[in-house]
């Protein structure tokens, strides 16, 4: 029972914190809105089985309420970010942005170390960076090009 309750209860903090994201998303520039995402404290665990967890639930949460036409890349990895940091996880978020025929594309992704952190394919080595969070683990990402 009480295994039930633990799941439920981390459905709704997955739910409160993907709409607190958007929230902020409205009224904060990009590195504020990230700062404020940071926990003050981390359990320094790493939890595999957890992060995956929350993972699964941040993708249905976005799903269910889509950020835009595009994609969820943006909300997802902000959120993400804030669980991975909360686990102890130290990764670093990105976005990026590719030349394609029609304009340029943008995508917003998650590293840890030099592999991305639970992204769905590999399309984001297609990005050129421009902007990373924290900023000085930006120059040991490394990035392919195809503009």
């Amino acid at each position: 029972m009480l295994a039930v309750i633990g799941k439920y209860w981390m459905v709704l903090c997955v739910g409160l914190v993907v709409l607190r994201v958007r929230l902020l998303l409205r009224l904060d520039g990009l590195p504020a809105l990230i700062e404020r995402l940071n926990p003050g404290s981390v359990t320094k665990d790493c939890d595999d089985g957890r992060i995956k967890t929350l993972v699964g639930y941040v993708d249905r949460w976005l799903k269910l309420f889509p950020y835009n036409k595009k994609g969820n890349c943006f909300p997802r990895s902000l959120v993400l970010y804030r669980f991975a940091r909360q686990l102890g996880y130290p990764v670093v978020f990105h976005c990026g942005i590719r030349k394609e025929a029609w304009g340029l594309d943008g995508h917003a992704w998650l590293t840890l170390g030099s592999e991305a952190f639970y992204e769905p394919g590999p399309h984001w080595q297609r990005f050129t960076v421009t902007f990373s969070y924290p900023s000085n683990s930006a120059r040991d990402v490394r990035q392919i090009s195809v503009m």
